[in-house]
């Protein structure tokens, strides 16, 4: 004990006497902040309305909560032009209340930067084209520039650009892609970088979310969400739902909820858009190549394989770049880049060896020559490859892929329609076409008339060539005026071949396969599509003026359109008496009238007087018409669509117009418009008068036109005041979100 205590004192005395600075710490240096530390992301998230982030809460949720990443969330609009299942504010109000929901949804997830492009919300359309003419092109995708610059994401997630569901969500996701590859670019929106004082940035990977569908895309990325997440000790579903149940004015209350229906725990989707690293064989995580390298590559590093064209004719040259950035923190010695090609192609030799430092690139030029019978039927494969040693003598390696479709001199397929047209053009110019492979070409022909299957043939070759053109479908009722047809396509140049088809006046609303083929030389291609039958009728002049008042016996004797419970284009229905509908038309030098009889046996009216917008909350009747021709019209913007509330709150018929040519009050914008509403035993009935001049085009006698009566239901007795209560849709001509598809509407002649 005393030993321990006298070494103890000694010790201490030693201590004593050594200078206190052998122990005195260096002052700490200042740090200066940076705007990087407040907003710098690795994954941003780009949708057009709040609760978009939904195809892909679960794949936040795992990134930002277990995986240390940083994420950002912008939106195109505040969701003014929704619904709102708890309150009475539409319009900029609900877009404060949805804002509101959004910033508590992705709190819940630990997402704190959430921006706003504010842009209309303004109705439902199934084009980009026509969200493009609201929302303008140049100012939005400044916007979206300006957001990678400043948050400077790793990953963009965005939506589907394919022509399928909503146009606002097309069409932010176009914007997303440009400024995927305009953000680096300094010549690009350079008044930002002179005013604003920010610099280019380049994200790294774009991924399409397909939670909303497909439309033809294949998925590269899955990321699961039935697993459990290890700091919150619940699935990344039961997150999912925690934070998509704020969404509460969208009734996302009672579809989420904890623990989660097996439905909801299938993995979210994504497509690969664009990348600028090496890319595994097969994706299973979206920070690949940034926090960690690919094969053997060091994070960081950039390879790009860029065919000088997605379309290379068989027995031609084509000419691939393949580049390398090394962006990472290892010196690379002795690079060298390859290019492999299918079986049977050849390719030049691979570059000369050469060293790569940190911040250096190295590039090649390739020529790949394709067989004469190179495989048209499906796009082939181009894989890129660097191989090089770093400074411990360990091998550096890893590839990334390129598509490119071949073609034979000669190729064909069935024309699509104007929407895919416009998404093609699109993606060429992106540099993108690889995402083109889309749903099948689609022809639609009313019944009693006859329409174009129209074939187009591409001669990409140096000569003419003697083409044997066929068309079948899949209906022995429908006839063809040919089988076949033999042209001669001029060199370098695009033809349109029609075969006229002949639908029966009494075929019902329907839709079945077309085949496509053209044989030359040793070549037989085909191509396949789907027929469309519309439903059609005539509209006769009236012979007395109706008194529109909710009597429809002036209507007596005209011809009758059903709308049968089972026309449904979305949700569900009991039976006949739960929602069946019939129409009548004629019309007169100042108006079309519509008569129709609804038996619907639970008829709400929770709409107020005040409140007349967003018919397809409730009960009610959408009536359009495209007046400039049976399909024409690719958007609603050149139409005039009015939905009616058989009544109000008060008991009394209501109406406006919706993602129309003008939209709003009838009173502002078909002021010259009538219409009446009464009870019946079984339901209600409709009679409607719409002016010709509230009608964007000129009509006439004899002229043709998309025509379409819809209705909606809502079997919500006890439904609150605004409550948007819809259950169930149906329509003359009913197809998938047909409220926004002039194309597949009925088609109407006005007699003579």
């Amino acid at each position: 004990m005393k030993k321990s205590f006298s070494f103890l004192v000694v010790l201490l005395v030693l201590l004593l006497l050594v200078p206190g600075s052998t122990f005195a710490q260096e002052e700490p240096v200042p740090v200066t902040a940076a705007s990087d530390d407040l907003t710098k992301v690795n994954i941003l998230f780009i949708g057009a309305h709040p609760d978009d982030d939904s195809t892909a809460t679960a794949t936040l949720a795992r990134y930002v909560l277990d995986e240390g990443a940083r994420a950002a969330v912008v939106t195109a609009t505040k969701g003014e032009g929704g619904g709102n299942a708890i309150g009475r504010q539409l319009g900029p109000s609900l877009g404060i209340v949805r804002e509101a929901e959004e910033r508590m949804a992705l709190s819940s997830l630990g997402i704190d930067l959430v921006y706003y492009l504010n842009e209309l919300d303004w109705a439902f359309t199934t084009s980009a084209n026509a969200t493009e003419q609201f929302w303008g092109h140049d100012e939005p995708l400044a916007n979206v520039v300006r957001l990678y610059r400043v948050l400077k994401p790793d990953v963009v997630i965005t939506m589907n650009p394919s022509p399928s569901g909503h146009g606002h969500h097309q069409y932010i996701a176009k914007l997303a892609t440009e400024a995927f590859f305009l953000a680096g670019d300094p010549n690009a929106f350079p008044e930002q970088l002179v005013d604003e004082f920010i610099d280019p940035w380049q994200p790294k990977k774009l991924y399409y979310s397909l939670a909303y569908g497909a439309a033809g895309l294949a998925p590269s990325l899955q990321v699961p969400t039935n697993e459990f997440s290890p700091s919150q000790y619940m699935t990344y579903a039961d997150l999912e739902a925690v934070a998509l149940r704020f969404y509460r004015s969208q009734g996302f209350d009672a579809f989420y909820t904890v623990p989660p229906p097996a439905r909801r725990l299938t993995p979210e989707t994504f497509t690969l858009g664009a990348s600028l690293l090496p890319i595994p064989d097969v994706e299973t995580d979206l920070l690949a190549g940034l926090t960690s390298g690919v094969a053997e590559a060091p994070a960081q590093v950039e390879l790009e394989v860029m065919p000088a064209d997605y379309y290379a004719s068989q027995g031609a040259d084509l000419a691939v770049d393949v580049v390398f950035r090394n962006y990472s923190d290892v010196d690379l010695m002795g690079l060298s880049l390859s290019l492999e090609a299918p079986m049977g192609w050849t390719v030049s030799a691979a570059s000369a060896p050469v060293d790569v430092p940190v911040g250096e690139t190295a590039s090649a030029s390739f020529t790949v020559s394709v067989p004469a019978d190179a495989d048209v039927t499906a796009a082939q494969t181009l894989v890129g490859r660097f191989d090089a040693v770093d400074g411990n003598g360990d091998a550096r390696y890893a590839s990334k892929r390129a598509l490119v479709q071949i073609t034979p001199p000669v190729s064909m397929e069935l024309q699509p329609i104007e929407a895919v047209r416009i998404y093609r053009d699109w993606a060429r110019q992106n540099h993108i076409q690889h995402l083109v492979q889309l749903v099948p070409a689609e022809v639609a022909v009313g019944a009693g008339e006859t329409g174009a299957v129209p074939v187009v043939l591409s001669n990409r070759s140096a000569d003419a060539v003697e083409v044997t053109v066929g068309v079948s479908l899949d209906n022995a009722d429908v006839s063809l005026d040919a089988g076949e047809q033999t042209v001669t396509v001029p060199a370098g140049e695009t033809m349109m071949v029609d075969f006229m088809a002949t639908v029966p006046a009494d075929m019902a609303q329907t839709s079945f396969a077309i085949s496509a083929s053209a044989t030359y030389g040793n070549y037989n291609l085909t191509d396949e599509g789907t027929f469309q039958v519309v439903p059609t009728l005539t509209v006769p002049m009236a012979t007395a003026t109706p008194t529109i008042d909710g009597d429809i016996g002036e209507f007596v004797g005209l011809p009758s359109y059903a709308i049968p419970f089972s026309n449904l284009w979305e949700g569900a229905t009991d039976d006949a008496a739960d929602l069946t509908g019939t129409f009548q038309v004629m019309y007169d030098n100042q108006f079309l009238y519509v008569a129709v009889d609804v038996e619907d046996n639970v008829v709400v009216s929770n709409i107020a007087p005040n409140d007349i917008k967003g018919h397809w909350r409730s009960d009610s009747v959408e009536i359009t018409i495209d007046p400039q021709g049976p399909g024409v019209s690719e958007h609603t913007l050149t139409t005039f669509k009015t939905g009616i509330f058989p009544f109000d709150t008060e008991g009394n018929v209501q109406g406006e117009r919706d993602a129309d040519a003008n939209q709003g009050p009838l009173s502002l914008t078909a002021p010259d418009m009538q219409i009446a509403s009464s009870h019946t035993d079984t339901g209600y009935i409709l009679e409607v008068a719409i002016p010709w001049n509230a009608v964007p085009g000129t009509l006439q006698p004899g002229d043709d036109f998309g025509f379409n009566v819809l209705i909606y239901d809502c079997d919500k007795a006890e439904a609150a005041i605004g409550e948007n209560c819809n259950e169930a849709r149906t329509a003359w001509s009913a197809w998938g979100q047909i409220q926004g598809n002039p194309r597949l509407w009925g088609h109407a002649l006005l007699g003579q």
